[in-house]
């Protein structure tokens, strides 16, 4: 019995790739230093939860296509935040000529 026999009937295999993602994720989000790190972390986060929305929308809902629909949103809000989180970035380095987190100390409130 191979990797690809167990894949597409045991929910347990998609949950846990989310899991990793979402720890990926938030583990970058916790202990990176630069802006584009952080970007990246937030990404694994978002697509944590859409495969994880995935998973449980095709193996637990009765509506197939409505999870597959708002794992399309998840994916589109991804992109917009990506797209404006980028334009923020180059702002900021435009500014400062540094995307390091520490660097920044004039943006502190």
């Amino acid at each position: 019995m191979g990797i690809f026999e167990i894949l597409p009937g045991n929910i347990a295999v998609y949950i846990t790739i989310a899991h990793l993602l979402f720890g990926l994720g938030l583990f970058g989000m916790l202990f990176r230093k630069t802006l584009i790190g952080l970007l990246i972390s937030l990404e694994l986060l978002l697509q944590g939860v859409g495969v994880n929305l995935m998973a449980f929308g095709t193996f637990l809902g009765h509506d197939h296509i409505a999870a597959r629909v708002i794992t399309l949103f998840v994916l589109g809000i991804a992109a917009a935040e990506a797209a404006l989180f980028l334009g923020i970035a180059v702002a900021v380095f435009r500014n400062y000529q540094t995307v390091a987190m520490d660097k920044l100390s004039e943006l502190q409130g």
